[in-house]
């Protein structure tokens, strides 16, 4: 099976040499990339998200100008070629505050939602018929601090998930969870597309996770009504119940082994990116500064339980991707500029290195 995957990487600040967005082809029986290059000239993509089609990319640039204001940008781009090897900018417009680190679509492709690191905040942006992306419509700041005083001095907005809920007496069609670093909070939100502002608070309007614990990530499982969030800064993952978009803790579960020294453990080591396997019996976590990937079996409650922690292949493993057949997983480093491709074992869930490739400052993958 070969797959179509995009890796945006920095071309300036934080050791950025790129040129913006690569493309590639990846042959999910072998493991192999093919055809990796430079796919479109861009400043800073820091996040991709694929329209349902899989033929509209929309980026976040991270940064804090564009167009003589104090704000990053969002861009829509059209895959080109016989297999999206090529990207065409569609248009880029205001992303409505500095520092926009994550996107997200809803399950119509007809609205985004973009989270703002620098701002602590998200926003939400139409998509047109034709795949452009419009104006901001809507702006929802966060509020609050933590009490690690160099990262959470103000709300730091890292990420906004959506999903449709089950629950149709609760009268919306979808909840989002948002992903506060600066505050300790994910905040809570219903979710419909057909109104005006279509991000409401529900009550309460957060969750508050462990003081100084940085969340940055959360991941819906599919079939449950658990979420999991990956704290960046104490290196852990919480399972979270879900019912009518109200979050209660069901575990947490560490990244890090508990003999690691204490001040080791605070030096420079932060959880990144959190991805299901292909059947969500397995899940994994990047760790940048230990520089390894962390694989956990979901238990059939959805519990976890930790396997194995191995070497990413790089430094600074920044995020990875599944493959769509869930045989091989793809980490990108943003500090070693390398692609590792790890194969799966479907039964154990452990990684074995296989291949690597030569990529400059990768920070987002997607295949």
């Amino acid at each position: 099976m070969i797959s179509a995957g995009y890796i945006g990487a920095y071309t300036r600040g934080a050791g950025g040499r790129s040129r913006g967005m690569y493309s590639f082809l990846f042959d999910g029986d072998t493991g192999e990339v093919k055809n990796l290059g430079i796919a479109a000239e861009a400043v800073n993509p820091e996040f991709i998200a694929l329209s349902p089609s899989k033929k509209r990319l929309y980026v976040t640039h991270e940064t804090s100008e564009f167009r003589g204001q104090p704000t990053g940008s969002v861009s829509a781009f059209a895959a080109g070629g016989s297999r999206g090897e090529t990207l065409s900018l569609m248009n880029q417009v205001s992303s409505g505050g500095r520092g926009p680190c994550h996107i997200a679509l809803d399950t119509s492709g007809t609205r985004a939602v973009v989270s703002h690191y620098t701002e602590g905040a998200v926003a939400v942006f139409p998509i047109h018929a034709d795949g452009s992306i419009g104006e901001c419509i809507q702006t929802v700041q966060f509020t609050g601090k933590g009490p690690n005083k160099a990262r959470q001095e103000a709300p730091h907005a890292h990420s906004c998930i959506l999903r449709d809920v089950r629950e149709a007496a609760q009268g919306y069609s979808s909840v989002a969870l948002a992903c506060d670093l600066g505050s300790d909070n994910i905040w809570t939100f219903s979710y419909d597309r057909n109104r005006r502002e279509p991000l409401q608070p529900l009550d309460p309007p957060f969750f508050q996770c462990a003081a100084g614990s940085g969340p940055r990530h959360t991941l819906f499982h599919p079939s449950k009504d658990i979420a999991y969030a990956v704290h960046e800064l104490s290196c852990t993952i919480d399972v979270l119940s879900l019912t009518g978009g109200r979050l209660s803790l069901v575990q947490t579960v560490p990244l890090l082994p508990p003999e690691l020294p204490p001040r080791t453990r605070a030096a420079d080591i932060t959880a990144s990116a959190i991805k299901f396997g292909a059947d969500a019996r397995f899940l994994y976590a990047s760790i940048r500064g230990r520089d390894s990937i962390v694989t956990l079996r979901v238990m059939e409650e959805g519990l976890l339980e930790p396997v194995a922690a191995i070497p990413s292949g790089g430094r600074m493993p920044r995020d990875f991707a599944v493959d769509p057949t869930g045989a091989f997983l793809l980490v990108c480093h943003q500090e070693s500029d390398n692609l590792v491709v790890f194969r799966i074992d479907r039964l154990t869930g452990l990684l074995e290195k296989v291949r690597e490739y030569e990529v400059l400052s990768g920070v987002c993958i997607i295949v």
